[in-house]
């Protein structure tokens, strides 16, 4: 077993019991998704969360040391600036790079999670993936597609006759290749014999299959499945948009960090898009699964904007915050006065 397919074992057990409670596909892809939406939440959404919430609340400081520096944008004057910003962040426990690590975690996810959604024989059902290649053969499936188990699952379930003769009918060699030996085939019958047809699933929707790639659908009569990148197309840009109303964004009003907000700009706009290109060429199933999660996401971010919001604050708040530091600051060094003076005095009564 590969290094991926370890990795999704812990998915392929949540699936196997989205499946088991639903009994449908499609509905076990939505019930897997909430699921997933929510442990994400409770690890990591919500620390997101308190990471923006942190620096919201620094906001009045950036301001003020925006001014300071305003007007001047030589190299010097930058990097003081950007020193005084990370030691701000740094005295007040906020870290930038806090918001990283639940999207680097998302990446990781998708190769598992892809894994169980293009292989449900394997990881639902239980049957080998030499098996599958046995059984696709024995009914004509195409195993050429990287998902064809999707649509083997319904072969499966609709097949009525003697599983035993139509394994040992499948030629044991073809050009050289694919010899399937007899112990294979008994172990592939013993399989199947003993299969469990609650946990095959019926990958269907609208009577089409979900291991077909949109991309495939042109010109066909599932043509409808062409749908599923355009609505991923047009859902992701929505995701994308209202994210960037709820995040928190400080770095508009930064003048050193345009780059920056230039690049989450072009990101805007390529993200969807290359949302549209995978979910065409990946397995329909894969788009289903994404539109759920985008669609949760975006819920996500609602919820916790409206339970959890940010600190606002007026001008006037800012005004008043630069007038208390101008006043510690002066205090600051009355003081080292003062103890110079009483270390004067105590050495001239010595």
């Amino acid at each position: 077993m590969g290094f991926w397919d370890t990795l999704a074992l812990p998915f392929a057990y949540l699936m196997k019991g989205c499946y088991w409670l639903t009994q449908n596909y499609t509905l076990a892809l939505l019930l897997y998704a909430l699921v997933l939406q929510i442990i994400m939440c409770l690890v990591f959404g919500i620390r997101q969360q308190k990471n923006m919430i942190k620096q919201a609340s620094l906001r009045p400081y950036e301001v003020i040391l925006r001014k300071k520096y305003a007007g001047r944008n030589d190299q010097v004057t930058m990097k003081k600036y950007q020193d005084e910003i990370s030691a701000l962040y740094q005295k007040e426990g906020y870290s930038p790079l806090g918001g990283c690590l639940p999207m680097i975690i998302q990446l990781i996810v998708i190769f598992p999670l892809y894994e169980v959604v293009r292989r449900p024989l394997e990881f639902i059902t239980g049957l080998s993936g030499e098996a599958c290649g046995i059984i696709a053969r024995a009914l004509g499936v195409d195993t050429a597609t990287n998902a064809y188990q999707i649509s083997l699952a319904s072969k499966i379930r609709s097949f009525s006759g003697s599983w035993a003769e139509t394994i040992k009918a499948v030629p044991s060699e073809t050009a050289g290749q694919w010899i399937v030996s007899p112990e294979q085939a008994s172990a592939t019958i013993a399989q199947l014999e003993n299969l469990n047809l609650r946990f095959l699933p019926d990958s269907t929707l609208f009577g089409t299959e979900l291991g077909i790639r949109p991309w495939d659908a042109f010109g066909q009569s599932y043509w409808w499945l062409i749908l599923i990148p355009i609505v991923n197309l047009g859902l992701t840009y929505l995701a994308q948009f209202i994210s960037k109303k709820l995040s928190y964004q400080s770095a508009q009003q930064d003048p050193s960090t345009q780059g920056a907000m230039g690049s989450m700009n072009i990101m805007l706009y390529t993200m969807p898009l290359m949302s549209m290109f995978f979910t065409f060429t990946f397995p329909a199933a894969i788009g289903v699964y994404w539109i759920f999660r985008t669609i949760l996401n975006s819920l996500q971010q609602f919820i916790l904007a409206k339970t959890m919001p940010y600190p606002k604050f007026t001008d006037e708040d800012i005004k008043r915050i630069e007038k208390e530091l101008k006043v510690n600051k002066k205090k600051k060094p009355k003081a080292d006065t003062d103890t110079d003076t009483d270390d004067e005095n105590g050495d001239t009564e010595q």
